[in-house]
């Protein structure tokens, strides 16, 4: 279905019935099937304050979510879902915090595409029972041509931490582990452009997705949270997905650049597959994942190596699949898996105590998972290759995996490399 046909037509009839269930007190959710719709166009047309657009990577699902209905507290959510088999959450966690602490979104409206079809759920919001009217969501009249792709150029720009910074803190994490305190930490580090100007968040997005066309290669995902703070993510990386009693999750480490021709790019993969630092990076991952699901997940199965090429890095990965053990939920997952030590270190514990005087500033959503749950479906990302992006103010997150004898400039260089899909917006390239 056009866009323009959902908005003049279909939006018309929805708001109608949503006001018949207004009048006769019925705020039972409202569930509607529509021809495909292109959510990422969509995006074009939103006058709302709160968005999530999520697609996935390896599954044929896009998920368009506005407003929020509900507010469901870790504590709550499996008897929330149970109770709601066919509602879906937003889940957008902290990379500091507690999962057992966080809480989920439910939204106003959730969009779902998948296949031919796009289903709409609607939510009335708790506060006030009745349901909201649609243009509090949608603006027809917006012009699509509004969200100019031509990002201005910055006008300042800095690096936390600064090279020389950056040095300092892989020679010192060297000593812990010439001492056997650490076995691996990640560490990150930030590009900040400022603008003259505030920044369209969506044209920002959207040619993001434009420059860096991902032929399934990454997640694309928006996270509006307010009108002054938008996280924006093209992450590889999964954390897990379930359906039903199927888990899948994946070992993700080690990096190597893409070579410009193919036998400079397989000369590169073969240093991938073989050199001991990068083996070694990515087997204490391996490992260490293994190690957290051998209680909740069980006939747990890790594939061969595999080289996971995306268009600007490649990567060594290992899909890892098992069956959930019946008392397992998404909690005990989450609070299990997270961080995993391709985002953290080794051991945690200390590896999180270093990476906080380190980096002296919180991460956030950055390498957090972040994604869609529910009780048919569930799937989160890692937050990593993304940006957030403040009024004027455009930060890029990158980290790197620091193991016994990483090399500081390879390691600044690689962290410049996981940038790249947002530096060709920044740069204009």
């Amino acid at each position: 279905m056009k866009i323009d046909e959902f908005l003049t037509k279909q939006i018309t009839q929805v708001d109608d019935l949503l006001r018949q269930k207004n009048r006769a007190k019925d705020y039972s959710t409202f569930h509607t099937t529509l021809p495909r719709l292109d959510l990422s166009e969509l995006l074009n047309y939103l006058c709302a304050e709160k968005i999530f657009y999520f697609k996935s990577k390896y599954e044929d699902s896009t998920f368009l979510a506005l407003g929020r209905s509900k507010i469901v507290k870790s504590k709550d959510y499996e008897a929330f879902i149970q109770k709601n088999p066919k509602l879906y959450l937003i889940a957008a966690f902290l990379f500091e915090e507690n999962a057992k602490q966080s809480e989920f979104i439910l939204p106003e409206w959730l969009f779902r595409t998948s296949g031919e079809n796009t289903e709409i759920i609607i939510s009335a919001p708790e506060e006030s029972e009745n349901f909201s009217s649609c243009n509090l969501f949608f603006n027809n009249l917006l012009d699509p041509f509004a969200h100019d792709p031509d990002i201005l150029s910055w006008s300042s720009y800095h690096e936390i931490p600064e090279h020389d910074q950056w040095i300092t803190m892989i020679e010192e994490c060297n000593q812990h582990f010439l001492k056997k305190e650490l076995e691996k930490i990640v560490l990150s580090r930030k590009k900040i452009f400022t603008y003259d100007t505030p920044l369209d968040a969506v044209a920002v997005f959207q040619t993001l997705l434009a420059k860096n066309n991902q032929a399934k290669s990454s997640y694309a995902i928006y996270y509006q949270k307010s009108f002054e703070e938008i996280f924006i993510s093209l992450t590889p990386e999964k954390l897990f997905s379930i359906k039903a009693s199927l888990f899948e999750s994946i070992s993700l480490a080690a990096s190597a650049p893409r070579g410009k021709t193919i036998k400079e790019d397989q000369y590169f993969e073969e240093m991938l597959t073989n050199n001991d630092k990068l083996i070694r990076e990515h087997e204490l991952v391996t490992k260490e994942i293994f190690k957290r699901l051998s209680s909740l997940v069980e006939n747990i199965e890790i594939s061969p190596i595999q080289t996971m090429k995306l268009p600007y890095i490649q990567h060594r990965s290992a899909p890892i699949k098992g069956s959930l053990k019946p008392s397992t939920s998404l909690i005990d997952l989450v609070n299990s898996l997270h961080p995993t030590p391709a985002v953290g270190g080794l051991p945690w514990d200390k590896a999180k105590n270093k990476i906080i005087e380190l980096e002296l500033v919180k991460r956030n959503h950055y390498a957090a998972p972040i994604g869609i749950v529910s009780s048919q479906y569930s799937e989160l990302a890692v937050g990593i290759r993304s940006a957030l992006l403040e009024i004027n103010t455009l930060t890029l997150f990158a980290g790197a995996g620091i193991v016994e004898g990483s090399n500081p400039e390879e390691e600044w260089l690689e962290t410049a490399t996981k940038m790249h899909p947002f530096l060709k917006v920044v740069n204009h390239e």
